[in-house]
């Protein structure tokens, strides 16, 4: 009997472990705005509201509650937990939330955001002294500020994070019950690109309408739920909020119970409103915030978009812009060129490799740059060549003489328009690719002399006959594995002769023993980027 109470022990034990596994510090060092705040945060599970409260936050925390991985969906919630600015009921309007939602798949971050300062050990006996008093709305007027600033806060945190918790950065949303509603509907007004949240869900939210802004263009889709017998008549809070989203011709819906009472939360009363989170659920099924995403969340910063060169010739590209990206700046841009097992439609296989490179934190940050991933479709082929399959390595001959393929102008010209569009430094344009995009480099460079920085191809090759001295001003780093059984060594040794004899700046690494996967060689050189991004476009 003592083995299995210990095994049981022991297995409540792990599986409270699985489903809180981390608690982050919302700011490094104090909060902004409440700095001189010394006292220490506690907890009190004996109180009239029958439940654990959380009280005395002053620095907030996001408690993360993680999905099974098979389960992940990429959807984030930041849940806000209620308890009039004065303490948080942290289970039935948080962990218990958490838990429902992670069993969906999504993963949640409980935020712990700065309350009123409470001096006894019961925080809800406070809230009954003063509720109604004007010392209530003096003490609550001067955090509320600082709780909505910790909402929008965690929205930005948990968006810089994504890729780290597997998060699309544009599923991440919010959700707040009472004082915790007040947080997450301010989150849909005066947001940044940063702090806005791609959904939010306001419960029996105090949000009354000189609270409410201007409904922007993007405004979120709102789920609304609240019940007309509320103690505190907060009711019409969410009425109003509902209509004013319906105004602005915004999505919203709102489930308004006739009985349920405030702070019915996860609580079972055997009413109908115990049902409201169901209900939640299946709106954000609707909306698509359950269904895993097609594409890998890790490729959510490369937006998607297409240039048209002509009619009949659209080519889809992803971009990446450096974190905080700043139009009054001048920034580096690299147009690089995918392999032809990466060709298509999907906008997103030209991602496989390289793309995760360029997300690294460590290159983003020292190397901040706009960085251009276009998409060959499956009957073309960047460089203009001749295939021979029926040998390996293949027989490939190249044509310089003949009109460029119309994907690789494409990929030129957009590198052109966005030059004079984006913030671009125009003196640090590179271009880079691995084997047909290698030898899309190599043409590219021939076709556009003075456009590209510095180049660097992998595993690729080009026409030897053409190449002439107008390639000689844009330096070189050429790559490729000494038993590649597909792109012949020699296409890229014959090359670097050519460069050399025009006196060109030319560095060749070849790998001994490396097949045709040359590019993981090349992508682990310490300079691969710091090589090319100290090259200015000579005049």
């Amino acid at each position: 009997m003592k083995k299995l109470l210990l095994l049981f022990i022991i297995a409540l034990i792990a599986n409270v472990v699985v489903a809180q596994q981390k608690v982050i510090q919302l700011y490094e060092g104090p909060a902004p705005g409440s700095q001189s705040w010394n006292w220490n945060e506690a907890e009190n599970d004996k109180n009239m509201w029958q439940t654990k409260v959380v009280f005395n936050v002053a620095k907030p925390t996001l408690n993360v509650f993680l999905p099974d991985a098979n389960a992940a969906n990429g959807t984030a919630v930041i849940i806000c937990p209620g308890g009039a600015f004065y303490a948080l009921s942290i289970n039935s309007e948080g962990y218990d939330v958490a838990k429902w939602l992670a069993k969906k798949g999504v993963t949640c971050f409980v935020l712990k955001y700065r309350l009123v300062h409470v001096s006894g050990d019961d925080p809800t006996a406070e809230v009954s002294r003063v509720m109604g008093k004007p010392e209530f709305e003096e003490q609550t007027s001067k955090v509320i500020p600082l709780s909505i600033a910790d909402g929008k806060a965690a929205v930005a945190y948990v968006r810089e994070h994504a890729i780290e918790y597997g998060i699309q950065p544009n599923r991440i949303g919010i959700m707040g019950f009472s004082a915790g509603g007040t947080v997450a509907a301010s989150a849909a007004f005066n947001y940044t690109k940063e702090t806005r949240p791609d959904f939010v869900a306001p419960v029996y939210a105090f949000f009354p309408s000189t609270m409410m802004g201007t409904v922007a263009d993007d405004a979120p889709p709102m789920f609304i739920a609240a019940a007309s017998d509320d103690q505190l008549n907060l009711a019409p809070h969410s009425s109003d909020l509902y209509n004013k989203w319906l105004t602005s011709k915004k999505s919203a819906e709102l489930h308004m119970y006739a009985r349920g009472g405030h702070g019915f939360g996860m609580r079972t009363q055997n009413l109908p409103s115990d049902t409201w989170i169901e209900r939640f659920g299946e709106w954000m099924n609707i909306q698509g915030f359950l269904k895993k995403p097609t594409s890998d969340a890790a490729y959510a910063p490369y937006l998607k978009k297409e240039f048209v060169l002509a009619e009949g010739k659209t080519l889809p590209y992803r971009i990446l812009y450096p974190d905080n990206y700043d139009k009054t700046k001048k920034y580096p841009l690299l147009l690089f060129l995918h392999g032809a097992g990466e060709r298509g439609n999907d906008n997103e296989k030209q991602l496989t490799w390289g793309g995760k490179l360029f997300l690294k934190s460590e290159n983003r940050t020292n190397f901040p740059a706009i960085v251009v991933l276009p998409q060959c479709p499956d009957e073309s082929f960047w460089a203009v060549v001749k295939i021979d399959r029926n040998k390996q390595p293949f027989t490939i001959d190249f044509d310089y003489a003949a009109e460029a393929n119309w994907p690789l102008t494409a990929a030129n010209e957009l590198v052109k328009k966005l030059s004079n569009e984006e913030a671009v430094d125009k003196s640090r344009i590179y271009i880079s690719g691995l084997s047909m995009g290698g030898m899309g480099t190599f043409e590219s460079v021939y076709r556009y002399p003075n456009l590209y920085a510095a180049a660097l191809p992998i595993c690729g090759g080009g026409d030897v006959k053409r190449y002439d001295k107008r390639v000689s001003k844009t330096p070189f780093w050429v790559f490729h594995g000494a038993a590649d059984a597909v792109v012949d060594v020699k296409l890229s040794r014959e090359m670097v002769e050519k460069l050399k004899s025009l006196k060109a700046e030319v560095k060749y690494s070849e790998y001994p023993g490396v097949n045709h996967n040359s590019w993981e060689n090349a992508f682990a050189e310490p300079e691969y980027i710091s090589w090319m991004f100290r090259h200015k476009q000579k005049k």
